[in-house]
């Protein structure tokens, strides 16, 4: 009992960061959860054509979130030290980093302008779907800039420790979408009605605005951010760091996009049925599980960089130490409701008995892995706020290869095993991640690499 006691003030200050990220991620769900109700108005083109878009969107929002984890992996760490170069370190970190947001941004505007039609009609989709894919990618194509840029200003204050603000805007951001998505798609009130343009509208809308209100926050003079003219104090140091530690994240979130069309190919060998079951139980999952895991990895970031970067760094164990508890026991106990409500979870999404039957032991699969699969998040988030995010980067690369679609494929296909190979692939994959991680963070070797990366940035400081 006493052990546990000793966690009970990490745990009240992992909770008063993490409830904020948990609801924003579960607006977002929401949002994107509305996009596809709203399109099933208008037929099964309209869908395919918002999904199609979403799959090129995805890049954007992966370099998004990979540029917002080197935000929040070197804000956390200067944010540990209550010093003036400190201080200057993360305004020009933050400036830097906006800036290049909206230079990479720039291009997916002129990329969408000149071959939105050929991109829809590359995923081999029919001529009213190439019609209606094209015009919302150039629309969300459009807010690319302000897409980055929202992302990781959101990081960026998550980073110092603020983790409302990003909430608020972000919700007020998702509700607005909802709102002109709903509003110009079906034609309510005094919006017209242009079907999915309108959605594409609402998107761009909300990721504008939240972007603008981002840059007004940081321009207040209540802001602990000072935003700089990133030329006139551009550091090659920052933007080196910067990109080491975005590049895996990237390069690990667009794998995770890739994959998942030979994954759902080797589903699709055990029927239509099978296929849609899967994305069933991957919705609940992640509509329930997902808030919990990404608010619990986002948490462990912030508290260990900021650690880390004070020269704390067996304080930061002490940090991953109660994270992990907690999870087993909160991730642990939510995942047991899910295994044993499963076909109720399940039956809010048709009446087709076959399919449900399969997305009930999907679902139960993806509940067993839920804990194993927040504690690798729980290790990676720690990693990233070390500044280390190629561990992440190659568990995942060999696990979801080797287990997710080798297993998958050997167990499912090559031993005759059917569905249950995959029910089997899945948590091993999860187990895979989690243990790759794991063995990074006990070799220690994330203390040097943090320390080389925060001397090297004081070092040039000092020098200028």
């Amino acid at each position: 009992m006493a052990v546990f006691l000793s966690y009970l003030p990490l745990w009240k200050e992992a909770f008063v960061l993490a409830w904020p990220v948990m609801l924003n991620h579960i607006f977002v769900t929401a949002m994107r959860t509305t996009d596809m109700i709203l399109m099933g108005f208008f037929g099964p083109a309209a869908v395919t054509a918002v999904g199609l878009g979403d799959v090129w969107e995805s890049i954007i929002l992966r370099i998004g979130l990979g540029l917002g984890t080197g935000s929040i992996s070197l804000i956390s760490q200067e944010s540990g030290v209550k010093t003036a170069a400190a201080k200057a370190n993360k305004d020009i970190i933050l400036s830097q980093v906006i800036y290049v947001s909206i230079l990479i941004g720039i291009p997916f505007i002129f990329i969408a302008l000149f071959f939105a039609e050929n991109m829809i009609s590359l995923l081999g989709a029919a001529p009213e779907v190439i019609k209606l894919g094209s015009q919302y990618l150039l629309i969300i194509f459009a807010a690319a800039p302000f897409r980055i840029v929202s992302i990781i200003s959101a990081r960026a204050l998550q980073g110092s420790g603020d983790t409302k603000t990003p909430m608020v805007v972000e919700v007020i951001s998702n509700l607005i979408n909802i709102i002109v998505s709903a509003g110009l798609a079906l034609g309510i009130g005094f919006f017209p009605k242009i079907g999915v343009p309108g959605v594409g509208i609402g998107t761009f809308t909300a990721k504008t605005l939240s972007a603008l209100i981002f840059i007004f926050i940081f321009l207040s003079s209540k802001s602990e951010f000072n935003l700089k003219n990133p030329l006139k104090h551009w550091d090659f140091i920052l933007i080196k760091q910067l990109f080491k530690v975005s590049a895996p994240k990237i390069a690990q979130g667009l794998y995770q996009s890739l994959i998942t069309f030979p994954f759902n190919s080797i589903v699709l060998l055990f029927g239509t049925e099978a296929a849609a079951a899967f994305h069933i139980a991957r919705r609940v999952f992640q509509q329930l599980i997902a808030p919990m895991h990404r608010s619990y990895y986002t948490v462990t970031t912030i508290l260990s960089g900021q650690k880390i970067g004070s020269a704390r760094a067996e304080e930061s164990k002490k940090t991953v130490e109660a994270m992990i508890i907690l999870t087993i026991i909160s991730i642990g106990s939510f995942s047991l409701l899910i295994f044993f409500n499963s076909p109720l979870l399940v039956s809010l999404f048709g009446d087709n008995p076959e399919t449900l039957a399969i997305a009930v032991r999907f679902l139960k699969a993806f509940s067993i892995g839920g804990p194993v699969i927040t504690i690798y998040g729980v290790l990676a988030g720690h990693l990233n706020g070390a500044g280390n995010t190629q561990s992440a980067l190659y568990g995942n690369l060999f696990s979801q290869t080797i287990f997710k679609l080798g297993l998958s494929y050997l167990l499912g296909v090559v031993f005759n095993l059917g569905l249950l190979g995959v029910f089997i692939a899945l948590p091993v994959d999860f187990l895979g991640r989690a243990l790759w991680v794991g063995r990074k963070y006990l070799s220690d070797d994330w203390i040097k690499e943090a320390d080389f990366m925060i001397s090297e940035r004081r070092k040039e400081q000092n020098n200028s």
